[in-house]
């Protein structure tokens, strides 16, 4: 397995496999992304970072990704907080540090309410899957879905549903700002989750 499939699969449920298994991953997780964190002494300038969030049925975290030899690569994540509890995962201390996040990302309400998911399906009600795009598996997607920014998309993926569609050996915001063509600016801000069905809704042709 390469590191950056390995990478990919920490935000997809192996926290609660190590803690069913009672095994030390989360240790060895968080020891190979801080390791892929590192800083190059020879590159003086910062590269591109963004921030997701992500979660599964017990651990919400965030997931920092860092642009590298032209590719958006998983290089963090934060101390897992287990979500009944509120309390963080004390395995390791090699974790980042929450409050490395910003604070939009941190205070960002991603919660849609009816009246925003009515006024989107009024808005973009007439919006079809389309043969063509269908069959390039969504690349590129529509001009007009590229043409949404974060706060819009995220309403929008609340009034549709969609096959999922995985990604292999790469994160999904990869995937989408290299292969689907959608602009990083754009869609910074939505969580994992947002950005896995807005990759669904492009394989389904929007």
């Amino acid at each position: 397995m390469t590191r950056r499939r390995f990478a990919f699969w920490i935000g997809f449920g192996l926290f609660t496999l190590a803690e069913k298994l009672r095994m030390g991953s989360l240790d060895a997780l968080a020891a190979a992304t801080m390791c892929a964190a590192e800083p190059d002494p020879a590159t003086p300038i910062s590269p591109p970072v963004h921030w997701s969030a992500a979660e599964n049925n017990t651990w919400r975290w965030y997931e920092r990704e860092t642009y590298v030899d032209g590719k958006w690569k998983l290089t963090g994540i934060t101390t897992p907080i287990r979500k009944k509890t509120g309390e963080p995962y004390e395995g390791t201390k090699r974790y980042l540090d929450p409050n490395v996040v910003p604070a939009s990302v941190q205070s960002a309400d991603y919660d849609v309410t009816a009246d925003e998911i009515a006024e989107a399906k009024a808005k973009y009600g007439d919006r079809r899957p389309h043969p063509t795009r269908i069959a390039r598996h969504g690349r590129p997607p529509s001009k007009w879905l590229r043409s949404l920014k974060a706060d819009e998309i995220r309403i929008w993926l609340a009034t549709i549903e969609v096959p999922e569609a995985g990604v292999e050996g790469m994160t999904y915001w990869e995937h989408l700002t290299r292969d689907h063509f959608f602009d990083a600016e754009k869609i910074d801000g939505l969580t994992i989750g947002e950005q896995a069905k807005l990759h669904a809704a492009a394989h389904y042709g929007y």
